[in-house]
């Protein structure tokens, strides 16, 4: 198994951070992860909200001041 990459998507507001983190998915394959930095507020549940919707599996896997990050297994 590869290492997890992390994706810094903090500079980019709604709805740039969901579309930039899609794309994100697109490479990497099904039942991989990937780690998406978030702003932690309003940010946070759009992304994870909206991929969940999408039929990825979300967890945040830490919440540390001004950021979050959310690890995505991608299922489809």
């Amino acid at each position: 198994m590869s290492d997890i990459t992390l994706v810094d998507l903090t500079l980019f507001g709604c709805p740039m951070h969901y579309i930039k983190a899609r794309e994100a998915l697109k490479h990497i394959a099904i039942e991989e992860s990937v780690d998406l930095l978030v702003n932690t507020g309003d940010a946070v549940d759009e992304v994870f909200n909206s991929l969940s919707q999408d039929g990825q599996e979300c967890a945040i896997t830490s919440s540390e001041g001004l950021t979050t990050t959310i690890r995505v297994r991608r299922k489809q």
